[in-house]
């Protein structure tokens, strides 16, 4: 990672220098001053060790995204068995469509995002997307009692969040 950091900052640095203007019309050579690099104007490094120290709260967050780290709703994490709802027949049954949405009748969807722990269980949850508060609230209300199969990754179970659906349309 910080071979392709120092990369990036000479390529930067280069494109600088050969873009930029040279008000001054100096001619930089090998016979008289150095020619100035991004890292000189920017943070006035002096060593290449200097620039990668300045990094060091991009080393910090790359240790924190190890496997043991919490994800987050917006992780994308690869694993090889996707935990499954166990009980989703009856959460199904509980919500039922609201009496309410179905006078008025509203129809939609409701999209909860369910953090799966590694035995399989609800830990929390997040609605993303919601026609009507007369579909989510009971979504809301029921999503905690789901139990799922546990996301598997390489053999060992893990943490994942996992999107879904919940469909309400009126049938005549």
């Amino acid at each position: 990672m910080k071979i392709s950091l120092v990369f990036m900052v000479f390529v930067q640095g280069l494109i600088i220098s050969s873009c930029s203007s040279n008000p001054d019309k100096r001619e930089y050579t090998e016979s008289n001053e150095k020619r100035p690099v991004l890292a000189d104007t920017i943070n006035k490094a002096t060593s290449i060790k200097d620039t990668l120290n300045t990094n060091a709260p991009l080393e910090k967050k790359l240790a924190k995204d190890s496997t043991d780290a919490e994800p987050t709703i917006n992780d994308v994490i690869l694993v090889d068995e996707d935990p499954k709802p166990l009980n989703l027949g009856e959460i199904y049954q509980a919500i039922g469509y609201p009496s309410k949405a179905k006078e008025a009748g509203i129809e939609g969807s409701v999209v909860v995002s369910v953090f799966v722990g590694e035995n399989g269980e609800y830990l929390k949850h997040k609605i993303i997307t919601h026609a009507h508060p007369l579909l989510s609230d009971p979504v809301d209300l029921e999503v905690k009692n789901l139990r799922f199969t546990p996301a598997m990754k390489a053999g060992q179970p893990v943490k994942v969040w996992i999107n879904l659906p919940f469909k309400f349309k009126l049938v005549n």
